[in-house]
């Protein structure tokens, strides 16, 4: 698959020690020996912080004042949970957001889709999917509803990054925002809702089927 490259070196960091993370490279838990990476990765201390920072930021990592930093755990009851509400309340924002959307919205529903259409690296198609998601809830006009979205998203990212990694290229996923961008554009709200639901539903049984394979415990 083509990848971007980095555009600096704690984005180059960043991507390095993300994929030693998703791969299983650096176990969860794991203490981030920060001098030994810099000097590992060829970059100096300053933009392997940055690094750190940013994955922080994704939900990979945990830092601890006067502790360090470390593998954040990854966790299948964490998936379920997430993906739960994810589809109650995504749905939710959809059905509402539907009826009040403005030809510009349409608009910006279309562009956000075709512009995930044109990428191929795993960071990138994440943000511009999660644009796409938030543009068809713009017309939901719920707040507090968006704010927990976009909260689940952020817990969501490490998953799904994951989960690009592992099942990229990313097809179906497109053919469904596609899918759904015509159902929307439709003001099919059934439709429309009923492959949101299958959308998300089907994205975390397949991070949870990889989770399994990499043998994370399930207390659920």
């Amino acid at each position: 698959m083509v990848r971007e490259r980095p555009t600096s070196a704690a984005e180059y960091a960043a991507g390095k020690l993300r994929l030693a993370i998703i791969n299983g490279d650096m176990e969860p838990g794991a203490r981030i020996h920060q001098h030994a990476l810099a000097d590992e990765m060829g970059v100096s201390h300053v933009p392997l912080r940055e690094a750190v920072q940013r994955l922080e930021s994704e939900g990979f990592v945990a830092i601890h004042p006067r502790r360090g930093a470390f593998v954040m755990p990854l966790s299948r009851e964490d998936v379920a949970e997430i993906y739960d509400l994810k589809l109650d309340l995504e749905t939710k924002a959809l059905s509402l957001s539907v009826p009040n959307l403005t030809a510009a919205d349409m608009q910006a529903i279309q562009d956000r889709c075709r512009e995930a259409d044109s990428s191929k690296d795993v960071i990138q198609y994440g943000k511009l999917s999660k644009q796409f998601h938030l543009a068809l809830y713009s017309g939901a006009k719920r707040p507090r509803l968006m704010n927990m979205i976009q909260g689940l998203w952020a817990n969501s990212e490490r998953y799904t990054i994951l989960l690009r990694h592992v099942r990229a290229p990313f097809d179906q996923s497109q053919l469904d925002h596609w899918d759904i961008a015509e159902a929307v554009l439709a003001k099919d709200v059934d439709t429309a809702c009923t492959i949101l639901a299958r959308h998300i539903h089907t994205a975390g049984l397949e991070i949870d089927s990889i989770l399994a394979e990499k043998g994370m415990e399930f207390s659920g």
